[in-house]
């Protein structure tokens, strides 16, 4: 298993001019290409989240997600003697179990021209998507170059590979280091109320953030009407407050003395280092800082993701600012949407704009 672990892992950055130049060749000589069974990895330009999210052990995949899965559903149509035996696609990067079978029209180097085939199709559907507004711009491609390949020899080798896939949207959750509650300061008591949840994308004009209601749990679809145009509630807000428009909420809660929940992806500060506003807050009983690891831990963007599921999952109602299609955060709302919800709430996508600079020192990150 740690050399799955080490196929799968590999490669987490987009290799340099110079390093390309002394890069070693990933394909090994003693392999013959042109047929055989192979466990395949392909990861996304620069590491980066393009293709959904994870929810629970689910991969819940966006537009360009969806595409990558349907490509791979069809390649055994597209080039005679191909067989998929399994895959999964994740946030990040592609496994895949190829089965090619031994034709005499292969090329020496068949698997390469598969996987290259597929991925210049990808890369064409990529540019289309982000031409739209519909997919993360991550450059001129959503690969990083090359791919990782084991030969898979046996039945049990086969059985680990398909194992290994099958199990990897579960293990993604390894990335986790403890509850979101795990650490906190100030009122506790405040996540026993009912919440009202607050979630925007990063890249989004404050002077644009036009809040509205997504969902209420248990409420019927005309729910989102204009009477629910801002989310001025008694409830307390829980939020990461980490884009732009999120902190802007939090610059008018504590302008207001209003209640709110506020998760660190990456830790909360020290309390000799919190913005006085909030850590007078927290003194007053009026907030609650949580965070799932220590202070100074750091942001990581699957611990990120994880906070926006908790806020999604427990607040009674969600209100969103911009939501960017294609986006980690569209995707979570779609999956986590409750059944039910009105037509309105379904799609809440806003176009994001640059980012603004103007938020005043209440909104900004400690």
């Amino acid at each position: 298993m740690k050399e799955l672990l080490f196929v799968a892992g590999a490669g987490g950055r987009q290799p340099n001019d110079g390093e390309r130049k002394h890069r070693p060749m990933l394909r090994n000589a003693n392999i013959d290409y042109s047929h055989g069974t192979f466990f395949v990895t392909i990861q996304a330009a620069f590491n980066k989240t393009i293709f959904g999210a994870i929810v629970g052990a689910k991969s819940v995949l966006n537009e360009l997600g969806e595409a990558v899965a349907a490509s791979l559903r069809s390649l055994g149509e597209r080039y005679p003697g191909t067989e998929v035996i399994e895959f999964v696609v994740m946030p990040n990067h592609v496994h895949v179990i190829l089965r090619l079978a031994r034709r005499r029209d292969n090329r020496k180097h068949q698997l390469g021209y598969v996987i290259g085939r597929f991925k210049g199709w990808i890369s064409k559907v990529y540019r289309d998507l982000v031409a739209a507004g519909r997919a993360v711009d991550v450059g001129s491609t959503p690969w990083q170059r090359d791919y990782w390949d084991k030969l898979v020899t046996t039945d049990e080798q086969l059985e680990a590979y398909r194992r290994y896939i099958r199990q990897n949207p579960a293990k993604w959750t390894r990335d986790r280091f403890g509850a979101v509650t795990s650490h906190s300061f100030g009122e506790i008591g405040l996540l026993n109320a009912r919440l009202v949840g607050f979630v925007a994308s990063q890249g989004a004009f404050t002077s644009e953030l036009k809040p509205r209601l997504l969902w209420r749990k248990g409420a019927g679809p005309g729910m989102a009407g204009a009477e629910a145009r801002h989310p001025d509630h008694l409830e307390p807000v829980i939020s990461t407050f980490t884009s732009a428009q999120e902190r802007a909420v939090l610059g008018k809660l504590l302008a207001k003395g209003r209640l709110f929940v506020r998760i660190y992806p990456g830790g909360i500060p020290p309390q000799d280092e919190l913005e006085p506003m909030v850590a007078a807050a927290c003194e007053a009983g009026k907030a609650l800082l949580i965070s799932p690891v220590p202070s100074g831990t750091g942001i990581n963007k699957q611990r990120a993701v994880w906070c926006n599921e908790y806020v999604l999952k427990n607040a009674a109602e969600v209100w969103a600012g911009a939501i960017t299609p294609g986006h980690t955060l569209d995707s979570l709302v779609k999956a986590l949407r409750p059944r039910g919800a009105g037509t309105e709430a379904r799609q809440p996508s806003i176009e994001a704009r640059q980012p603004d600079s103007g938020v005043g020192a209440a909104g900004r990150q400690p």
